[in-house]
Order: C-alpha cells, then structure tokens, then sequence
C-alpha cells in the first residue's frame, strides 16, 4: 500500500511539474541569446535583445521582447550578448514587441504569432539615389562567404621545372594571380505569412537623405499603424500577395530650396494625416521583402503644404510681363494652410509617390490641384508635378483692380479676365514643376495665353483703350435687339 501511494505521488508530481518543464524547454527558444542569434543568421545585421518571456498560462499564450536594437553587421556578430560592448545609436530600437501565439502550434512545439504589436519604435532611415535604403540593407540575407574556389592542375600532370640562369629568370614576368570565383548569395524564399494582425503604436520614424541638393529630410511622428488581411504565400504569389493598412501619422519634411537665387532652409510640408490602402510586400522577381502600397490618403485641414516659394520665384522673370497688363501675381505663394481636408490617391514603388488621380487641395486665397500622373521622387531629388492654381476672389479682385489702374474700363477688364478664368469666374494658371525639388524647372501658360489670345488683339486693346471702347460698341450694336 505505501509503495503504491509513493508511485501515485511520483505520478502527480510529474503530472503537475510537465507543463514547467515543458515551458522551460520552450523558453529557451525565445532566449536572448537564441533570438539574437536566429536573426543575425537571417539578416544581415547585427541584434540585440534586453529580455524576452514566454507565457503559457494565459489565454491566448503570449511572448514579450524587451528593448530590441538593430544595427548594421559588425565584428561582433556571433559573439556570446555577454561579451560584446552595448549597441549605441542604433538605427532600429524598439521598447517592447508582444505577440500573441497559436496555442494549437505551442502544443506541436512550434510558436507561431497570431498578432504582433510593436511599441515604443525608433527608426532612423537614410536613402541613396545609388545604393538605395539603409534599413533595408538589414533585414536582407547576410552574404555568404566561402573559400575562395582556385582552379588546380593534377600533380600527375605538373612538367619538371627546366633549371634557368639568374639572368633567365629574371627576364621572366610574373605569374597572373590566381582567379577566385566568388560564391553568388543564396537568397532564401520567404515562408508563408501566418500573422493576422501586426500593429506600429506611436512609432518614430527619421528618414534622410543628404545625397541630393535639397538635402531632404523627413520626421514621422505619433505614427500608428494596422496591417491586417494578411495573404502572403511566396508559392503562390499571384493570389497571395497582399495586406492591408490602415495608417495616421504627423510627418514634417524639411530641406534646401533655391529662392532668388539663394539656396534656403524651407519646410516642404507639415501634415496631418490618416488614411488606409493595399499593400504588395514581397517583389515577385527576387522574392525580397521591397512593399509597394496603392493608397488613398487624407490630409487634415490646417496642415501645411508647401508654401516656402511664390509664383514669381517658381516663374522668375516671365511674370514680370504680366505686369504690363497690371497684373501681379507675383507675391502669391505655392501653397499655405489647408482649409479643408484633402484627399489624394496615392502609389508609392521604389521611392516613387505618385498620384493616380487628382488631388484637390484648398487654400485661403486659392485652390491648386495636382494632377493625375504627378510624381516625386526625394531619394533621386525628381519631381513632375502638374499643377492647376485657381485664385478666389480676393486674387481676382486684386487682378481686376490692376488692370483697371492701367485705364483700361471695368467691364472690358471683366471681359478679357473671363478669358484666363474658369467656368465659376476664377482666374487660374497652369504650372508643371520639373527637375530638382531645390531648383525645380517650371513651366506656365498664363503668360503665353494672354500673348496668343486673339493673334495678339488683347495686347492692343490692354494698350489702347480707346480702341478697344469703340469695338465693344460696334459689338453692342452688332448684337442690339431690332424694334
């Protein structure tokens, strides 16, 4: 009977102690130590990780990283996290990712996340028009180093060396280095995504780009993000290629602009924004991680758009011919403080935004919109931005009262302003910006379209008013109704 009893408490005590040892054993697959390692054998970088737990009595069972850094790959990879000096300044640095795990998989040894989210994220990222993305360049495989591959010759094969006098050998030229094939690098086809939900909460983001004269710069702050929908199948990545995102940020872009012919510290945009679209993570003809996103993105009224330059520093000394006429639009500036939300359709591919469709944007004194096809490029300082600016009324009245200041009367100056305007009655001016986002190449058709206006007629009437009197009559009695 004791016997007994003692084997049914052996038994209960290795009922009970089962589940601490085998939460043991996976724990020590998410140590710091074997984490750090698994990602520096799969990125080319180098990682660092504070602490991590596992826990398995919670529903769902969870997992929790604790002061994550990645740095660019050093000669401390490898090396036990004891023995190598603390990671300063790393371009990736995240306070703490949890993750929610299949239960079904933990039971077949396996942790799977089922949702991830990311807190206290600090990014640092710094583009190249000639080699592209730093942070990128990370989280790509590590190169593969071999021996050199040295063709030789059988030693049955080897002839006798035929002796030679030290004035012989000396006349003979060196032997060619030897050539060494370099092994090309494995690139691993990445696994099916089994991830439902990843979150970004309040990350920061520092994106520079010092390569190009705008020397552009661009802070990213409170930015949340929601990427759900995931369907990513490297097998099958026609029909499964796809997340979605669900975005709000604060980004401010800043850098150099030429402005009367100094080149100035500006700020390009100051925004609030939030939107959501479709995301196509993996590039199918290397199978590397390289997103490309279609989407439709609001800018909150109050954000600040441009702004730092005016017409006449975009269209230099072509609008001073405008003021033969008495209009000035001069002083008028590219951009200011939205007064409503503005919605634009987005795709953004290797560094390239471009607008599928136009983007209304309203201002105080004006409106502007960017045209479908528009374009920039900040890692390559490229833009092609066609622009449609159309005035409101406190522009179109300072044109009227410019015109009518040269003598000319105010209902010919209504007649030839009707002309450059809308249907609604508003003036406006086509400009494409072309070229460098510091320098940028425009191109204007107001000017043109005043000089082509009637072969040339308006001109001469502006000048002669008298002239342009007696038509309007002769049009007035050409046109009067017969008793």
């Amino acid at each position: 009977m004791k016997l007994a009893l003692k084997i049914l408490g052996v038994l209960l005590l290795l009922a009970l102690a089962t589940p601490f040892v085998f939460a043991m054993w996976l724990q020590s697959y998410v140590s710091p130590e074997y984490l750090v390692k698994m990602t520096e054998q799969n990125c080319n970088c180098r990682a660092h990780l504070d602490s991590s737990s596992l826990s398995l009595f919670s529903w769902p069972p969870t997992l929790r990283l604790n002061g994550i850094k990645i740095a660019p790959r050093d000669e401390h990879v490898g090396k036990a996290l004891s023995e190598r000096p603390p990671l300063v300044d790393a371009p990736v640095q995240i306070e703490l990712a949890y993750a929610e795990l299949l239960s079904d998989d933990i039971l077949q040894r396996r942790i799977t996340p089922n949702l991830v989210r990311f807190a206290g994220i600090e990014l640092r990222e710094t583009l190249d028009p000639q080699t592209g993305s730093a942070l990128e360049k990370l989280f790509q495989p590590p190169a593969v180093s071999e021996a050199p591959v040295v063709a030789e010759v059988p030693s049955n094969e080897v002839p006798k060396p035929v002796p030679m006098t030290p004035a012989e050998a000396a006349q003979v030229p060196p032997a060619p280095a030897p050539v060494i094939a370099e092994a090309p690098v494995a690139v691993e086809k990445p696994e099916r995504i089994p991830l439902r939900e990843i979150r970004l909460e309040k990350a920061h983001i520092h994106i520079t780009n010092k390569a190009v004269s705008s020397h552009f710069e661009a802070d990213i702050r409170d930015l949340d993000l929601i990427l759900d929908r995931i369907d990513v199948d490297p097998d099958n990545l026609e029909r499964h290629n796809h997340i979605h995102a669900t975005l709000k940020a604060k980004v401010q872009a800043n850098g150099l602009a030429e402005i009367g012919g100094v080149m100035k510290p500006v700020q390009f945009a100051d925004v609030s924004l939030h939107g959501e679209g479709d995301v196509t993570p993996l590039e199918p003809q290397t199978m590397l991680w390289k997103p490309a996103a279609l989407l439709t993105l609001v800018f909150d009224a109050g954000s600040t758009i441009g702004g730092h330059m005016t017409l006449g520093d975009a269209a230099g000394n072509e609008m001073t011919k405008l003021l033969d006429h008495g209009i000035d639009l001069r002083p008028v500036r590219l951009g200011g403080t939205l007064a409503e939300d503005a919605r634009a359709s987005v795709s953004y591919d290797r560094e390239t935004l471009s607008f599928r469709e136009p983007a209304r944007m309203v201002l105080p004194d004006f409106a502007f919109t960017i045209g479908q096809g528009a374009w920039i490029n900040t890692v390559k300082d490229q833009q092609m931005m066609p622009l449609r600016l159309v005035f409101g009324p406190t522009v179109r009245e300072a044109i009227v009262h410019g015109i009518n200041n040269k003598g000319m009367p105010d209902f010919l100056t209504r007649g030839i302003l009707s002309l450059i305007s809308d249907q609604q009655g508003n003036p406006y001016i086509d400009i494409t910006l072309t070229g460098s986002l510091s320098r940028p190449e425009p191109q204007h058709e107001l000017v043109n379209k005043i000089k082509k206006l009637g072969g040339g007629a308006l001109e001469t009437l502006i000048s002669n008013p008298q002239e342009a009197k007696e038509l309007l009559n002769g049009l007035k009695s050409l046109f009067k109704k017969k008793n």
